[in-house]
């Protein structure tokens, strides 16, 4: 049935009166016409009662409910069934809905079970990725490591015996050199892997150093602007924040085309933020974390890292003013942490690479 709210009262009468003297199934499933057209038409069960006290007060007053009854009332049981008949669709899509709702919040329960098991296996991956690469960084330090070492030592001894050959001398000190590159190589690459520092002399001398070797190797000039509250990082967040500023300094030489970059760190006593910006290229922050993106793992990897020690991250990229990069993690409790009352350090430490120099803010 089509026709609109407005016609609806004159038609509820009709059908009504036509099912009380014809009561079969055809002019009942005009009733349950007549209530998928008023629902389509957006009345709500309380018009349809309405309508259905309208007609009733109408069609009695009127005797026309029954035609040849005269002024007979007509049988509750038809009435109720009428009406019933009405409601119907709507009873069946509320039963719709519910079940539709039901599905929804199981579906959301799963989700939400499967986001779960998500994040702790991400967080057991990130675990294992750094406990490899601390094995791994090990066992290029220490034994491979010492075995250049040793083979360094024999060639030394074969250059002092050879010194009377100057052609052996030479092929000796060529060797010499390539084993030190080699050497210098599989360090350089034990530290891209996992610094020692970071482990035994913390997150600030680890940076000082990746930064120094960053500067030399690309040529970027950087900067560190360090925070006495670094000290009072357990390892978990030190590895976070390490891993975030090497991957963000990785994209700045790889993407941003920038002269320098800079680590602000700054501290209120109960969170520790970290800074990264640099003057490079901006880009846009929503298309590079977008579905499909195949250059978004790395954005996304540093959130997730900062999101497993309970901190916040953000980035920020404005045209002309290159990118910033923000992090904001609380600091534990434990001693060295300064009384709720006490005013923040007032002085950071300055590392500046390219003036190779080490200062005091003031």
């Amino acid at each position: 049935m089509t026709e609109s709210s407005t016609s609806l009262p004159v038609t509820y009468q009709g059908v009504l009166r036509e099912y009380l003297a014809h009561p079969d199934e055809a002019t009942l499933r005009q009733a349950y016409d007549l209530g998928r057209a008023a629902m389509a038409a957006g009345l709500g069960i309380f018009e349809i009662v309405r309508l259905h006290h309208q007609a009733l007060a109408e069609g009695v007053l009127g005797g026309v409910l029954a035609p040849g009854r005269g002024a007979e009332a007509p049988d509750n049981r038809l009435l109720e069934s009428f009406l019933l008949e009405v409601l119907s669709p709507f009873e069946a899509a509320h039963r719709g809905f519910r079940a539709a709702i039901g599905r929804l919040e199981h579906l959301n329960a799963e989700l939400a079970d499967n986001n779960t098991l998500l994040q702790e296996l991400s967080a057991q991956v990130l675990t294992a990725q750094e406990e490899e690469r601390r094995r791994i960084s090990r066992e290029l330090h220490d034994e491979l490591g010492q075995a250049l070492i040793a083979v360094n030592v024999a060639v030394a001894m074969l250059k002092k015996q050879a010194a009377g050959n100057v052609s052996f001398q030479r092929r000796v000190g060529e060797a010499e050199q390539l084993l030190a590159r080699s050497m210098e190589t599989v360090h350089a690459f034990a530290r891209e892997l996992r610094p020692a520092m970071l482990d035994h002399l913390g997150l600030h001398s680890a940076l000082r150093a990746h930064l120094a070797e960053y500067t030399d190797r690309t040529g970027i000039q950087t900067e560190l602007v360090a925070h006495p509250d670094l000290a009072r990082l357990d390892s978990r967040r030190s590895e976070a924040l390490f891993r975030v500023a090497q991957e963000a300094l990785t994209n700045v030489f790889k993407h941003a085309e920038a002269a320098a970059a800079r680590i602000d760190f700054a501290s209120d006593g109960e969170t520790l933020a970290m800074e990264i910006s640099d003057n490079g290229r901006s880009f846009s922050v929503e298309e590079k974390l977008g579905i499909g993106r195949g250059d978004r793992l790395g954005l996304l990897g540093m959130r997730e890292r900062i999101r497993l020690v309970g901190g916040t991250f953000a980035i920020q990229s404005i045209r002309g003013s290159g990118t910033r990069l923000s992090v904001r993690l609380t600091l534990p409790d434990g001693a060295g942490a300064r009384p709720p009352d006490a005013a923040p350090a007032s002085r950071s430490v300055i590392i500046s690479n390219h003036e190779k120099n080490i200062c005091l803010a003031r």
